[in-house]
């Protein structure tokens, strides 16, 4: 039998594996020396669930998602330049290529991703790949912080376990 518990319990298990996949995130992505390391951190808040099973595919979502958005930024950056047409026809054929990949929940990483692609005028390609590395270290730090958590959980019986609602 399960036994529910208090949801302010479940808040505040979920609000300590955020905060600690946010720092992992940092500290991970800071050893590469690379710029972005925020969106690291907002990578890793952003996919961290209160189930293990909804962040890996929240992760794999977002990390598609901004390769998406980064491949097609950079390619209408370099052929049209820094425009405001390379961003509407940047944002138009990543929507459609999410639409047509059944990607349609990733349509707001990949829209982030070709904006900030399109509006940032220094080193398009370099840019891009270290915007999608730090989303990649992001969600990884999340999953690892997310199964961290789900064992401990576990094995003192707290917060959602294996059987509760994911």
């Amino acid at each position: 039998m399960i036994t529910p518990k208090p949801a302010h319990i479940n808040a505040f298990i979920f609000s300590v594996k955020a905060a600690a996949a946010a720092v992992v995130s940092v500290v991970c992505f800071d050893l590469t020396h690379l710029p972005g390391t925020a969106w690291a951190a907002v990578s890793a808040v952003i996919v961290t669930q209160p189930g293990l099973h909804p962040s890996v595919k929240a992760s794999l979502v977002r990390v598609v998602a901004n390769l998406i958005g980064a491949f097609v930024g950079a390619i209408l950056s370099t052929l049209l330049g820094h425009t405001l047409l390379s961003l509407a026809i940047g944002v138009m054929i990543t929507g459609m290529v999410c639409h047509l990949t059944s990607l349609d929940d990733a349509l707001r990483p990949a829209y982030a991703a070709v904006v900030i692609l399109i509006l940032t005028t220094d080193s398009t390609w370099f840019g891009s790949l270290d915007r999608v590395f730090a989303v990649i270290v992001g969600c990884a730090s999340a999953l690892a912080v997310g199964l961290l958590f789900g064992k401990s959980t576990d094995l003192l019986k707290i917060g959602p376990g294996p059987h509760d609602s994911e």
